[in-house]
């Protein structure tokens, strides 16, 4: 954590922080592709595959959100997955609910929550050590060009 903090610290006052920033997401968005092999993969093998649910969550987008702002920076992975009318519950599906019609009636008041095996995201996700050195490794050169100059 304290690399996150000096370069926050350090970048305010750097008159190249657009370059240093740019090539810090560069950086860290390098190794998503395996993160997101990962993601899916779990996805696959631990949902149910009757009625496509485990195909459909491993379609999950994982994105790197890096922000930094004032005082404050973060570097983390989201996931997300677009539907027809934007009602997709990844949070919840990761935590092992899911919601599901009732009989195929999809009326309102026709729909029940199920219990489905849990951590299809968070697991690859906190597992995801390749990930991790990258973004180590990103923040240590971007505070190394900061404090060069």
């Amino acid at each position: 954590m304290g690399t996150l903090d000096a370069l926050v610290r350090d970048l305010r006052r750097f008159e190249q922080r657009r370059e240093v920033m740019t090539q810090l997401r560069a950086e860290i968005r390098k190794p998503l592709p395996v993160v997101r092999r990962s993601v899916r993969a779990r996805a696959l093998a631990i949902l149910p595959r009757r009625g496509g649910l485990n195909v459909w969550a491993s379609k999950t987008r994982v994105t790197a959100v890096i922000k930094v702002s004032g005082r404050a920076a973060r570097v983390g992975l989201k996931g997300g997955r677009g539907s027809a009318d934007g009602r997709s519950d990844i949070r919840r599906l990761d935590a092992g609910r899911v919601r599901a019609p009732s009989w195929g009636r999809r009326g309102r008041g026709s729909w029940h929550t199920q219990s489905v095996p849990s951590g299809f995201f968070t697991q690859p996700v906190s597992d995801a050590a390749v990930w991790r050195a990258a973004c180590v490794a990103a923040l240590d050169a971007a505070v190394d060009t900061i404090r060069r100059g």
